[in-house]
């Protein structure tokens, strides 16, 4: 016969099974820090969720199923998850053939553009960050120089402190390309709307509703369990008497 911390336990892990058919993930293989700007976003705009460990898989955010397309919604409009950049290193990593030089210039425009973006995308209240690069050009059959450029775009919100940095956004990019004249440097800001609206959030239960589906799950499980261990113990009584 199953005794009562039996029945507890497993009355429980029924009703953690019932929560999880509740709840998506929308989003695997977060770092953490990632994951916890996530989770942060969601929680304050009234949204229920979750950060779950996947171990080395990184972090996870589970959400109600209800809550799905508004979360998505929501984070779409933070820029969440953000974009992936590529360093040097991964540009020019692995390479079997010698590459032209034309090639070369390609990778290193392209790994330059992408390190810009990641260091702008780091900037308080920034949402998304570009950056495009091309780096100077000599055409031998006419023997003109095209100079170096940079045009970076960059989406904020409208207390951002990027506003009060394109100066040194100009002079980073300068910086960073071999023969890049600062004049030569683009920068276009784009505010997200002051009265964006976000998604609205289903009202969270408060505890008293949350008890009463628990009890009202959990009641009719515990009698069928507590049945179920009475007719085995009648049956083992009848074995015995035998």
């Amino acid at each position: 016969m199953l005794k009562q911390p039996a029945l507890v336990a497993l009355l429980g892990g029924l009703l953690l099974l019932f929560a999880a058919g509740c709840q998506q993930e929308l989003y695997t293989g977060l770092p953490e820090e990632e994951a916890n700007l996530m989770l942060a976003s969601l929680l304050e705009n009234g949204l229920s969720a979750e950060k779950v460990s996947r171990g080395k898989a990184g972090f996870a955010i589970l959400v109600q199923k209800d809550d799905l397309v508004r979360s998505l919604n929501l984070l779409k409009s933070y820029g969440l998850p953000r974009e992936k950049f590529q360093n040097l290193g991964q540009v020019f990593s692995g390479q079997g053939m010698i590459a032209s030089p034309t090639e070369e210039q390609a990778r290193l425009a392209f790994a330059t553009s992408q390190e810009l973006a990641e260091t702008f995308a780091r900037i308080d209240g920034v949402l998304t960050a570009r950056a495009h690069v091309v780096m100077s050009r000599h055409d031998a059959a006419t023997g003109q120089t095209t100079p170096s450029s940079a045009a970076v775009f960059i989406r904020h919100k409208p207390d951002s402190p990027v506003v009060d940095l394109q100066g040194k956004i100009k002079e980073i990019c300068a910086k960073a390309v071999p023969g890049l004249d600062y004049d030569r440097v683009s920068v276009m800001l784009v505010p997200v709307r002051e009265n964006l609206v976000w998604p609205e959030a289903r009202p969270k239960a408060d505890g008293r509703d949350q008890l009463f589906w628990a009890v009202f799950l959990g009641l009719p499980t515990l009698a069928l369990i507590a049945g179920l261990g009475l007719l085995l113990k009648r049956r083992a009584g009848r074995s015995k008497g035998k």
